[in-house]
């Protein structure tokens, strides 16, 4: 079996590493923080999209379950989920 696993935003230096989901694919995060823009490109690369009318929810991180809107980050935590549905702009 091989290893699946995306290494997303390797970082000299830095001693933070979690391992995150991105609609069900997994990805080596090197950062304490993820915004909604790039969760988006790591799950929809080269991709537009509308970001009024894209969702990103995420689970398991710190606190209660919750949404993730344009210009917004959250603290990442090993394990943590998200879900990404883009509103494609034609």
């Amino acid at each position: 079996m091989t290893d699946q696993t995306t290494t997303a935003a390797p970082a000299k230096g830095h001693e933070f590493t979690a391992t995150i989901v991105i609609n069900t694919r997994p990805f080596v995060w090197n950062e304490k923080k993820i915004t909604f823009e790039q969760v988006l490109g790591l799950a929809f690369p080269g991709q537009n999209y509308d970001p009024a009318a894209t969702s990103v929810e995420y689970s398991r991180g710190h606190g209660p379950d919750h949404s993730l809107r344009q210009g917004e980050s959250v603290n990442v935590k090993e394990g943590m989920v998200f879900d990404a549905e883009p509103a494609v702009r034609s």
